[in-house]
């Protein structure tokens, strides 16, 4: 499946710089892009239909060869109908505005550069998972690079041919508006659900080129960001090697106790009473235990002479449940959705909107990954499918693109779930469900228009 950067690129070349009266370097590109998907539903407060506008802008702007500065901006608009039961007023039913990066790049010397603002920054070798990545918003496994949010950080990076050194601090933003952070680190005294922590990473990275095998030495320490962990160290490893059309990569974060979630048993027939006592539904006592944990990732990827791509991702969720763990936890998704989608939402800023958001309950998945472009010119083919080892459920998702335009990309996919083995499927009233048809949505079709510029 083609990413969008990938997309512009292949299709509008580098964008053109133009020279500013006081002799700075500017580019704009951008996009304006509608996106319809119409879903079959089976819980309430779900959209059978939605619509959502995006108008994006990049721009990058360079005084001179060792200053950049660059902002990926886009407003959102998106509507929501056909809406059986709960709520019909949502915060994510608005216009909004998402600053998917925004920052200053200072090359100081010839292998040293400075780096401030917003950015995504992603050293590992995995495409649909990354193991390693501890700073940034989750992306979409069907089309992993459509992610393109950052974090709010600053970097300081020594780069030579075969080795280079990173050193990074990023700060959880507790609080926005438009799009900008307006509590940064700490939560404003008058924030809903605050607490009296620093939420902060700080992570390095040593990248060596040893007989051209890539690989990335990883440390992080973090504290309430992007989980439930507290002052936690963790310690990565990524590898990745091609070997002619065959590309081969490793990636894996290594930590001790794990945030996974114990549902409280007495809850799980009837969260609302537990609500109403204020008894917990959702504990994580593992937080600090000693015992070694690990998410890791195996991958290939084979690269066709007619462009076309073919890849596969073996992924091991530490944090996922085993089989008491996940029934629990999935009869209380099906008792009441909006408790179990309240009590499980993380802290994560979700960053751009995505077409699928997958939350890994359990700990083995199998992702496979192809595209096929250029058929007629102008069409491509490409399709995913994640697979959930434990019950072999899946969702599918084939999609077709077309290129009409130089500037205009027309595209439509499917969301399939299936539910799996019966044996490992959760029985609610009658009906049998699987990990992937716990979602709202039995079925989406999406259809999507983008005009480059």
């Amino acid at each position: 499946m083609l990413s969008l950067p990938a997309l512009v690129l292949a299709q509008t070349g580098s964008p053109p710089n133009a020279v500013a009266p006081g002799g700075f370097e500017v580019s704009v590109t951008g996009y304006v892009d509608s996106r319809t998907t119409g879903a079959w539903t089976q819980f309430d407060g779900a959209p059978g239909l939605t619509e959502l506008a995006e108008a994006n802008a990049q721009l990058k702007i360079k005084p001179h060869d060792k200053l950049t500065l660059y902002t990926d901006s886009s407003l959102f608009w998106q509507g929501a109908w056909f809406i059986e039961g709960g709520d019909r007023d949502l915060a994510n039913y608005r216009p909004t505005v998402v600053v998917s990066e925004a920052y200053v790049d200072w090359s100081a010397q010839e292998h040293f550069r400075l780096l401030a603002g917003k950015k995504r920054i992603v050293w590992g070798a995995g495409l649909a998972f990354n193991p390693t990545d501890v700073l940034n918003p989750p992306k979409d496994p069907t089309d992993p690079t459509s992610q393109r949010a950052g974090a709010w950080l600053a970097e300081a990076e020594w780069s030579f041919e075969r080795i280079a050194l990173s050193l990074v601090g990023a700060g959880k933003v507790t609080r926005q508006f438009a799009g900008l952070p307006t509590g940064l680190v700490l939560y404003p005294e008058f924030a809903d659900g605050r607490d009296d922590e620093p939420h902060y990473a700080f992570a390095a990275r040593l990248y060596l080129l040893i007989a051209d095998i890539d690989i990335n030495l990883i440390y992080a320490f973090t504290n309430l960001y992007n989980d439930a962990f507290q002052n936690k160290s963790k310690v990565g490893l990524s590898l990745s090697r091609v070997f002619g059309q065959l590309e081969a990569h490793v990636e894996a974060m290594a930590y001790s106790g794990t945030s996974r979630v114990h549902v409280n048993s007495a809850c799980v027939e009837q969260p609302a009473f537990c609500v109403f006592r204020g008894v917990p539904i959702i504990l994580r006592p593992d937080l600090e235990k000693t015992w070694l944990n690990a998410q890791a990732l195996v991958g290939v990827r084979w690269q066709f002479d007619n462009g076309g791509m073919l890849g596969a991702e073996y992924y091991f969720n530490g944090e996922g449940q085993d089989r008491s763990g996940y029934r629990k936890l999935a009869t209380l998704v099906l008792q009441n959705p909006a408790i179990a989608q309240a009590q499980l939402t993380g802290t994560t800023d979700p960053g751009t909107p995505q077409k699928f958001q997958l939350s890994a309950l359990r700990q083995h998945y199998l992702v496979i990954q192809g595209s096929r472009p250029q058929l007629f010119d102008d069409w491509t083919l490409g399709g995913t499918v994640i697979l959930g080892l434990e019950d072999l459920s899946m969702q599918l998702v084939p999609q077709v693109s077309w290129q009409p335009l130089e500037w205009l990309q027309l595209t439509a996919a499917a969301y399939i779930p299936i539910a799996g083995l019966d044996s490992e499927a959760i029985e609610v009233e009658g009906v049998k469900y699987g990990q992937f048809t716990l979602s709202p949505f039995q079925t989406r079709v999406l259809f999507s228009a983008r005009a480059f510029f």
